[in-house]
């Protein structure tokens, strides 16, 4: 796709970036070296926040203004000045064309997204967390409104659908679809130590496994995951998107952890594939995430995603495989793949197709609430329990990620993943159960919780996606 012919106008589209992170800064960055995309109003929880984006983007200090009224803002907009603000509704109150939700706290994108489209805007959202519990209701609000809600490329579930897409227009049969962790599994040569995300591990054993046993890959599989166990591999926001990948697509995990095997690059297509054809996957057409495992003079993967479609040799899949392309061992499976993932920087192909042209990155109609991302007890917990989250990988003691298929949280269903931070247990759990949302305690009615629910009048009492409880 020639994207120069398909952006091609004089219109300049105007967006808003709430949430003045890494996201968001590249979203602005980037903005400035382009033609068709403004960024002038940037959002957090202070003005001074937003301001100090914009100037790490490389606005000038002479061109911002800090506002802290719907007055103030629509004079400095008028004047053509950067507004920076930490107050939203004075961010909504200007004439943009689309929020860029990027703020990666699930109650602030649930309050964000939910006014914007009220307010007339489209949003693109980044904050993965929100999406996950209500994205199919917030396209479905924006959809009633002429709007459209979107992921944004930069992001791994954003690619990943444009992947699966792309691989479904030209009529593949999708084997699998998925991502890479977010951090390489990098081994130094004639070592038996890993380094991941800046850290070394210690891998004793990872040189017997290195090599893929055609006959015992379970075996070489279950060697890989024992010398790199110090090591997160899959984590909850990898669970997270691809929770949204499948309630975008319609694919679903193979089990609900996921198989979350450790990887080198041309082992893909052969353990991605079907049980029958020599891989790990009960059937067709499953979401998987795996950790690269390389040496540290090969390519990355790291936050990459990739489909695993099906070869037919009669259409000279050979020619291919003679040209490096990552082929199954067996010749019946091959993968296609984008190493990389740009955040904020690729941000602005999305938001200029949702206003431009009306498109979503995502799944737009199709988006239906297939899976959610719940919580299983990895031990016995007491009345009384309070649920803490906490570090990067949004860990929560005592609980063990998982994708099962979507129900209403009300009358017994389960709670979604990000409804359970600062609750109580008002019943025990014990070890091995999932964490029912009526066994909660939750202090306060919040956004999140109230779109959830309806979401769930929606989708599951009018039955309009096929979605059934």
């Amino acid at each position: 796709m020639n994207y120069q012919s398909y952006f091609a106008t004089d219109t300049v589209v105007e967006a808003c970036v709430a949430g003045a992170g890494d996201f968001g800064t590249g979203v602005i960055g980037q903005s400035l070296e382009m033609k068709a995309l403004s960024v002038r109003v940037v959002v957090d929880v202070d003005a001074g926040r937003a301001h100090q984006a914009l100037r790490r983007a490389g606005v000038a200090e002479s061109l911002i203004r800090e506002c802290h009224d719907r007055e103030s803002a629509l004079q400095a907009w008028h004047e053509g000045y950067f507004i920076a603000t930490g107050e939203h509704r004075v961010a909504l109150a200007l004439p943009f064309d689309i929020l860029v939700e990027a703020t990666g706290i699930p109650e602030v994108g649930a309050r964000l997204a939910h006014e914007a489209i009220q307010a007339g805007k489209h949003v693109g959202i980044a904050t993965k967390e929100t999406e996950s519990v209500i994205g199919p209701w917030l396209t479905w609000q924006a959809r009633e409104r002429g709007l459209v809600f979107t992921p944004l490329d930069g992001d791994q579930p954003s690619l990943l659908i444009g992947l699966i897409s792309w691989a479904r227009t030209l009529g593949f049969e999708i084997i699998a679809a998925g991502k890479s962790s977010e951090y390489d599994f990098i081994r130094h040569h004639d070592s038996e130590t890993v380094t991941s995300n800046h850290r070394t591990h210690e891998a004793t054993g990872i040189a017997d496994c290195w090599p893929l046993d055609a006959h015992e890959v379970s075996t070489t599989l279950a060697g890989r995951a024992e010398a790199t166990r110090s090591i997160v591999s899959v984590s909850v926001p990898d669970l997270c998107e691809m929770t949204n990948v499948a309630n975008a697509t319609g694919l679903m995990p193979d089990r609900p952890e996921l198989h979350a095997p450790v990887l080198r690059i041309p082992e893909v297509p052969s353990v991605l594939d079907t049980r029958e054809e020599g891989g790990i996957l009960q059937e067709s057409g499953r979401l998987e995430v795996f950790s690269c495992l390389r040496f540290d003079d090969e390519v990355s993967f790291a936050g990459g995603v990739f489909v695993v479609i099906r070869c037919d040799e009669s259409k000279g899949w050979s020619l291919l495989r003679d040209k490096g392309h990552v082929m199954g061992r067996n010749g019946k499976s091959a993968m296609v793949y984008l190493p990389r993932h740009l955040l904020g920087w690729e941000a602005p192909i999305s938001l200029l197709d949702a206003v431009l042209h009306g498109m979503p990155s995502g799944g737009g109609d199709a988006t239906a609430p297939h899976l959610d991302l719940v919580a299983r007890a990895t031990r016995d917990l007491p009345a009384g329990h309070r649920f803490e989250m906490s570090g990067h990988h949004r860990v929560i003691d005592g609980l063990r990620p998982e994708m099962l298929p979507a129900q209403p949280i009300d009358d017994g269903g389960r709670a979604p993943f990000y409804l359970l931070p600062d609750a109580v247990l008002a019943r025990p759990i014990a070890a091995g159960e999932p964490i029912p949302f009526d066994a909660l305690e939750i202090a306060a009615d919040t956004m999140l919780l109230r779109l959830r629910r309806e979401q769930d009048r929606h989708f599951f009492t009018t039955c309009s996606t096929g979605v059934t409880a």
